[in-house]
């Protein structure tokens, strides 16, 4: 079994979080949040630490956690979107 290191912990927390947030229609949080994501990953890839493995598994996830937001986005853009005339 391997440690997982804290920085990769720390990109799942922020991963879950995001993942939560996207029903809420909190886009203003989901931006911010989204935002830390980011620095977790580049945190857990340079971290040397890290375990190879499972920080693919976990950007694997976040992988479909945008393809979610994507298609969140897309809905979103849809149900908001007055054709002008």
């Amino acid at each position: 079994m391997s440690v997982i290191p804290m920085s990769q912990l720390s990109l799942m927390r922020v991963r879950r979080e995001l993942k939560q947030l996207m029903g809420s229609g909190k886009w203003q949080k989901i931006i911010a949040i989204e935002a830390d994501l980011f620095i977790e990953m580049d945190s857990a890839v340079q971290d040397a630490e890290r375990s190879p493995k499972e920080l693919l598994n976990e950007l694997g996830q976040v992988v479909n956690l945008y393809k979610e937001l994507s298609n969140l986005c897309c809905i979103f853009a849809q149900e908001h979107h007055q054709p002008q005339r």
